[in-house]
């Protein structure tokens, strides 16, 4: 967790969004509920570099059900669930992490 707001902005050109920093203090080890799990910041960090996604302004966040993905934009913090074998077919939009965790019951 130390490194990753230093990975973000080198990875991104803009800080960490407050509300992903907050969520990786309440849970350091990830989180799981019905709806999709929300990785750790190492995982995210390998699940977006695995996919290239760092050229592209998105950070992988986790899981949601039925094979989709949630993605994070740098630039703004909004939050996307998208297909998991396309990344353009997008299923919800969230205004940012707060939000998308209220809604689909990370807590």
């Amino acid at each position: 967790m130390k490194k990753f707001p230093k990975w973000f902005e080198k990875t991104y050109g803009t800080p960490a969004p407050a509300d992903l920093l907050e969520y990786f203090t309440e849970h350091p080890d990830g989180l799981t509920v019905e709806q999709g799990s929300l990785y750790t910041a190492e995982d995210m960090v390998a699940y977006t570099e695995e996919r290239e996604l760092g050229g592209k302004g998105v950070l992988y966040l986790g899981t949601g059900a039925s094979l989709t993905v949630l993605l994070l934009r740098a630039k703004d913090g909004k939050v996307f669930l998208v297909d998991q074998t396309d990344f353009q077919s997008v299923d919800a939009t969230f205004r940012d992490l707060g939000t998308c965790k209220s809604v689909m019951g990370f807590f």
